[in-house]
């Protein structure tokens, strides 16, 4: 003979899904990218050094380096300028930060009589006095 089934064990509860948050990834900069103007003063630095180490004057040596950075630059602008990307925005302290808006208020605590009955919020004046002999407060 077959073992009888409980009632209890055909009714399962469903099954409760989670839905899971789906959080998109930043895009990652190049490290060019991120340190670009450190880039080209480095490159100046360098391209001065070669200069004086090929018989150019420290001045002159100068000049080709502010020349060859100051056209990086300019190209740079212009692929960005025609590629319709926008201008980088000022950063917050900390990198990635959302501006604020409001510093974060916590919620005010519930207003409750002695016994834990619910009263109306401060200064509200739609509700009636809890008894006619006790005045509401102003």
């Amino acid at each position: 003979m077959p073992p009888i089934k409980r009632l209890r064990d055909t009714q399962k509860k469903p099954v409760k899904k989670i839905k899971i948050l789906q959080i998109k990834r930043s895009e990652q900069k190049s490290l060019l990218s991120e340190y670009f103007y450190i880039f080209l003063g480095v490159l100046w630095a360098v391209i001065a050094l070669i200069g004086t180490g090929f018989g150019l004057r420290l001045d002159e040596a100068i000049v080709v380096g502010l020349w060859v950075v100051a056209i990086i630059f300019f190209i740079r602008q212009a692929v960005r300028y025609f590629k319709g990307e926008p201008a980088p925005q000022k950063q917050l302290k900390k990198e990635g930060a959302a501006p604020v808006e409001k510093p974060y208020k916590p919620p005010a605590l519930p207003r409750v009589s002695k016994d834990f009955s619910p009263m109306p919020p401060a200064g509200d004046k739609r509700y009636p006095p809890p008894s006619p002999f006790i005045k509401p407060p102003k």
